[in-house]
């Protein structure tokens, strides 16, 4: 069975709204890059609500029409991975995605089940509220970056009483902390 693996930044004051606005420079740099490939890389397929699906299929679409740069591969592997995107209101997707249905959690479930690697979901917000209901999600990814900043979008604003334990933490140059958290009850 694959895992499903969230990775999200958030700031010290808990928001995670706008990462591209707050995160530079400390999301990016050569252990960051290093990492964030070894991570897209070892996934077969991306898990995302509407929101981040939107802005990351804007933002990789532009990036490769762009002149090649040293991401190039990174670019490329976000653009062609496989993407199951949660969604209300959307009801045609693209850039080599498929929109989940009514039943959200049996069709995640469904995509654990599969042969393969872990499924990869970028971003926290609505969707966690039914993946970590659910038991769905494996392990977390949290990004801590150094900055504060006006309160947006709280990290697991919509979750009600999730309890994680530590699992690994990492420090990058930058000052970021990468705390790696397993639900304390195993998903399924």
């Amino acid at each position: 069975m694959r895992k499903l693996v969230e990775s999200t930044f958030v700031t010290l004051g808990g928001d995670i709204s706008a990462p591209q606005d707050w995160g530079p420079p400390y999301i990016f740099g050569p252990e960051q890059d290093a990492y964030s490939r070894d991570l897209l890389f070892g996934a077969d397929a991306l898990v995302l609500g509407r929101k981040t699906y939107e802005g990351l299929s804007a933002a990789y679409s532009a990036m490769a029409a762009a002149e090649p740069g040293p991401n190039t591969d990174f670019v490329t592997a976000m653009n062609a991975i496989p993407k199951y995107v949660a969604s209300t209101t959307l009801t045609e997707v693209g850039w080599n995605a498929t929109l989940l249905g009514d039943d959200l959690a049996g069709q995640v479930a469904e995509l654990k089940q599969r042969p393969g690697r872990y499924l990869l979901k970028y971003g926290t917000g609505l969707l966690d509220r039914t993946l970590m209901a659910e038991g769905l999600v494996d392990e977390f990814r949290i990004w801590l970056v150094p900055v504060t900043n006006p309160p947006g979008q709280r990290l697991f604003e919509h979750v009600d009483g999730a309890r994680l334990k530590l699992t690994g933490t990492r420090a990058f140059s930058s000052g970021v902390v990468l705390l790696t958290y397993a639900p304390d009850e195993p998903a399924r």
